[in-house]
């Protein structure tokens, strides 16, 4: 059994493997080199050396065989030795033994075992696959220095057309800057809104002085003014009565004949109506609903809260609630104030 594949391999992860009853073989760092005989230049690698008093087995190359093989420690020693003494037997008969990537032993005058190593194999690990390259010695001459003449100021009639076109595109964009500097300057000096005043801003001329516009009441619901008529006298029958004299908008109705009415005792009782109650024509407006219950509802709640509310009579399908009515409309304005501060916002101004 061959054991010099094993002694390769384990040279190439240790620096020293001894094979036991022959000797110690040792690898040493070796840099890159200049082969000047050869005209290479060899990589760095690891040299192999032979020592052979190194002969006391240290288990390296047996525990490799026996883990290899799938055998014992010492079927693999006395295997090892077999070798060895095969190895033994044929350097004597033919006074040299080759191992493959390893080396060749033989013996000298003096009957001598020498080693002369395999310089093909390279044992370093991190030089793998690293080849000798060739050295291609060459001759470096000192060239003469190269005068380059002074150039000659160029006469203002010869510029070279790249810088004569480079002039004239700076001359351009001068001139388009000009252009666009007077434009600017004659839009902002003309007179009224589409001239200077463009976004508020006027560069040219002062900006006419602002006037003083009073905000409208922010928050407020727009006041709606109802157009006033008068009921026909109930002895004088079918009359007619103008909703809107703009658009000539007229009703014809039945003067109502008077009858005794039965007291409604479901609904809460509103105030008289007196006639100087005619004169109210502003009414802070509370709710409107379509469904009568409601509106007494919240009559009865703000009647509770002391104010001097009441019913309107029917406008369309809904029937307005305010918290009162009054004759001017500064009196209006100021309950309306006083209402939204204490009960919201939701109330507005109803001008009949």
């Amino acid at each position: 059994m061959a054991i010099d594949r094993d002694l390769h391999d384990l040279l190439l992860c240790h620096d020293c493997v001894i094979v036991p009853q022959w000797g110690g073989f040792l690898t040493h760092y070796r840099p890159a080199r200049l082969d000047e005989a050869r005209k290479v230049i060899l990589p760095p690698g690891k040299e192999l050396s032979f020592n052979r008093h190194l002969v006391r087995n240290d288990g390296l190359l047996a525990d490799r065989l026996a883990k290899r093989e799938g055998i014992g420690f010492d079927k693999a020693s006395a295997l090892i030795d077999s070798e060895v003494a095969g190895w033994r037997l044929t350097l004597d008969r033919q006074g040299r033994l080759e191992l493959p990537s390893i080396g060749i032993f033989f013996r000298d005058a003096e009957h001598n075992l020498q080693f002369d190593p395999d310089r093909r194999t390279n044992y370093l690990r991190d030089a793998y696959g690293l080849r000798s390259l060739p050295a291609v010695p060459t001759q470096i001459g000192r060239k003469e220095p190269i005068v380059v003449p002074l150039a000659k100021p160029a006469s203002p009639g010869s510029v070279e057309p790249d810088r004569r076109a480079r002039y004239l595109g700076w001359a351009a964009a001068g001139v388009a800057a000009l252009v666009v500097a007077a434009a600017a300057v004659w839009v902002f000096s003309q007179k009224g809104e589409a001239g200077g005043q463009w976004s508020g801003w006027a560069f040219l001329k002062a900006a006419p002085e602002p006037t003083y516009r009073a905000p409208a009441a922010a928050g407020f619901a727009p006041v709606e003014v109802i157009p006033r008529f008068s009921m026909p006298d109930p002895e004088s029958g079918m009359s007619e009565v103008v909703l809107d004299a703009e658009k000539d908008v007229r009703i014809l109705i039945a003067a109502p004949v008077a009858s005794a009415a039965v007291a409604d005792t479901t609904r809460v009782v509103m105030n008289a109506v007196t006639p100087d109650e005619e004169d109210l024509r502003y009414h802070v407006v509370g709710g409107c609903f379509a469904q009568p219950e409601n509106a007494d509802k919240l009559l009865a709640q703000l009647v509770a809260k002391g104010f001097p509310a009441r019913r309107l009579r029917k406008r369309g399908q809904l029937h307005p609630v305010v918290f009162g009515s009054h004759a001017t409309r500064e009196a209006a304005m100021a309950q309306l104030q006083s209402v939204r501060v204490s009960e919201g916002r939701a109330a507005w101004l109803l001008v009949r």
